[in-house]
């Protein structure tokens, strides 16, 4: 059993965020319950409530997600979890124009706002090891939060980040992080790159892919060799469209000590 508290957090990009803070009915046994933040929690947090892994007991979790439409949702997180332009500007998608992007920095302040909300609800949070878990777009969002070190994160946990939006962008921002933080990357062992997005390819435009494997085991190395302890989870004969379930239970694991 667990409880569920609704958090009102001010709207940032120009739409609002639905934000959830899930406690476990059970009092910890010892310390400070972990906290997990998940992003893009509309699809995450019910992944693990459905899933009722034993974790689930042992940890805070944090959701920021979305209400609306799938087309609706798609803009708004390519506009929340994007870096912005060199001048700090907001800029277009690089594979759907359409799309608005670069809201990062606004999101990092959603991210700040919703925990300090969840440690005012429950003081004892404000003890916990806070780990911070996105996928994909969301992944990406990760990593410019670790390259901005200005939220009070622990642990970070990107699942198939998209390292290729406007690269080498996010390469160039993680050559400032100068602190030994922890870093959880998981990536499907079969997952693959297209130049055209899905919606703008058709089915006809999604063969022939990229593996993208040996990028994330170059962000290993590459976090690695900046101090970091980086660790790289290989999910065996996920896709990407597979990987955002299993990640999260694995993300879920990491963060509560599970593992």
């Amino acid at each position: 059993m667990s409880r569920l508290i609704p958090l009102e957090l001010p709207p940032a990009g120009g739409h609002p965020h639905h934000v959830l803070l899930r406690l476990p009915d059970s009092k910890p046994e010892q310390g400070p319950l972990p906290l997990l933040c998940l992003l893009d929690g509309q699809w995450t947090l019910p992944l693990l409530e459905e899933s009722g892994h034993p974790a689930l007991q042992h940890c805070a979790i944090l959701s920021l997600g979305y209400q609306g439409e799938r087309d609706q949702i798609t803009r708004y997180r390519a506009l929340d979890y994007t870096p912005p332009s060199p001048d700090g500007t907001l800029w277009e998608d690089p594979r759907v124009p359409q799309w608005q992007a670069g809201g990062a920095p606004a999101m990092i302040e959603q991210v700040r706002m919703a925990l300090a909300l969840a440690q005012s609800m429950e003081p004892a949070l404000t003890r916990s090891r806070i780990s911070l878990y996105g996928h994909s777009y969301a992944g990406l969002f990760v990593l410019y939060a670790l390259s901005r070190q200005s939220l009070p994160i622990q642990h970070y946990l990107c699942a198939s980040p998209s390292l290729w939006w406007r690269d080498p962008l996010i390469w160039t921002l993680l050559e400032r992080v100068d602190k030994p933080v922890l870093v959880d990357i998981l990536a499907g062992a079969s997952e693959a790159w297209y130049p055209l997005s899905a919606q703008a390819a058709g089915p006809e435009g999604r063969k022939n892919g990229v593996p993208t494997l040996p990028t994330m085991q170059k962000l290993q190395a590459h976090l690695q060799a900046q101090g970091m302890q980086a660790n790289l989870h290989v999910l065996p004969g996920a896709g990407h469209g597979h990987v955002l379930a299993q990640a999260t239970l694995r993300a879920l694991e990491l963060a509560c000590g599970a593992a």
